[in-house]
């Protein structure tokens, strides 16, 4: 049996970089630790329910979990993986609020930003994924909407540069990989409908 893999994207490279250079370590190891505990809310969910995970990638809006045959998984279980993410960011918040220490503000804002842009209703964000589960015969939708919403969201948020960057990049990467599953679409709705069936 092959272990899964955990990586950190080369996306992440430009946050990392940004936040060493502008000395500001604090930011740096709360948004990298923020990070990692939304992932292991998934990896959590997928150990409860009893799915196999192949791959945990950390991305700059919280990361990429590779489950094998997730669409054969209960719609309950899907959902409970989806939103075990949002769920350990949300508890970060809330210990930001009720526990005082010098960086309490930084770690609520940092999950603030964490929890608004996954609970996004556009994939492959927490909330994109969840819309997929209930509506999955609206797949192509979902990514042409997606890859609509992430490049507007990107030329708004230019005219912030370079405060905005970040979202910049973030949402730039989004279209991309929306753009590379709308391109591979009927592969991925093919296998869908084997493993479904199988």
């Amino acid at each position: 049996m092959n272990k899964p893999v955990y990586r950190v994207h080369p996306i992440m490279i430009p946050f990392f970089l940004f936040f060493y250079l502008s000395g500001e370590i604090a930011i740096y190891s709360i948004v990298f630790g923020s990070l990692l505990i939304h992932e292991v809310g998934h990896l959590i969910g997928a150990k409860v329910v009893g799915a196999r995970v192949r791959s945990c990638t950390i991305l700059p809006y919280g990361g990429e979990i590779k489950i094998e045959q997730f669409s054969r998984l209960k719609r309950s279980h899907q959902l409970f993986i989806i939103l075990m993410g949002p769920f350990c960011t949300l508890l970060l918040m809330v210990f930001s609020v009720i526990v005082d220490f010098p960086q309490a503000n930084i770690l609520f804002f940092t999950q603030t930003v964490i929890l608004g842009l996954n609970l996004l209703p556009i994939f492959p964000l927490d909330g994109g994924r969840a819309l997929y589960v209930f509506f999955p015969n609206y797949y192509v939708e979902l990514i042409s909407f997606s890859i609509w919403i992430s490049v507007l969201i990107f030329y708004v948020s230019l005219f912030y540069f370079p405060k905005g960057m970040s979202i910049s990049i973030i949402f730039l990467f989004i279209a991309f990989q929306n753009y590379a599953y709308w391109r591979f679409r009927k592969y991925k709705l093919a296998f869908d409908r084997i493993t479904r069936s199988a």
